[in-house]
């Protein structure tokens, strides 16, 4: 599930490459790498409205994502977050029901960012977001692991290098 909420830092690239949205183009590049947005007409183009847009929607969810419901280890920053988008669903005999995204083509691909998160509250898989703890990642996973308790983006990248600092701090004093 894609969320597009990765990197801390829009100017600065991560251990997976980073979510570096410096630009609207590219915003658009990796809304089309997702395959959140195809075609290529004038209102496939992602402008600087978009990108505001895009970064108030990954700043709203890491911002939930950040608190931990259990109590744990949440920073406690984090909180309530409205996003606005205006969605339609269309009742149809024999078809059920189908959701159309009243908006241009990028902001129609930001809106399936929203439609994942309500999705992962629908199917109860909600919880298994984490966010990576790393002040330099913040990368957003889902957490696969068999008990749910996953802290890192990657054992092998964010993890060893909290461990290793750790353990150099434990060992100086």
């Amino acid at each position: 599930m894609a969320l597009g909420i990765g990197q801390k830092d829009d100017r600065r690239g991560g251990p997976r490459g980073g979510t570096c949205w410096a630009t609207p183009g590219d915003l658009e590049r990796w809304l089309r790498d997702h395959h959140l947005l195809v075609g290529d007409t004038p209102d496939t183009r992602a402008h600087q409205g978009h990108l505001t847009r895009a970064r108030e929607l990954r700043t709203a969810l890491r911002a939930v994502l950040r608190q931990d419901p259990e109590g744990g280890e949440g920073d406690g920053q984090g909180g309530d977050a409205v996003v606005g988008y205006s969605f339609h669903v269309t009742l149809t005999a024999g078809h059920g029901a189908h959701l159309t995204i009243a908006a241009d083509p990028v902001d129609t691909a930001l809106a399936h960012i929203v439609m994942s998160a309500l999705t992962a509250t629908v199917n109860g898989t909600w919880h298994r977001l984490r966010m990576c703890p790393a002040p330099d990642c913040q990368w957003v996973f889902y957490d696969n692991s068999r008990p749910g308790r996953a802290k890192w983006c990657s054992p092998q990248l964010c993890g060893n290098r909290a461990k290793t600092q750790a353990y150099r701090r434990r060992r100086s004093t």
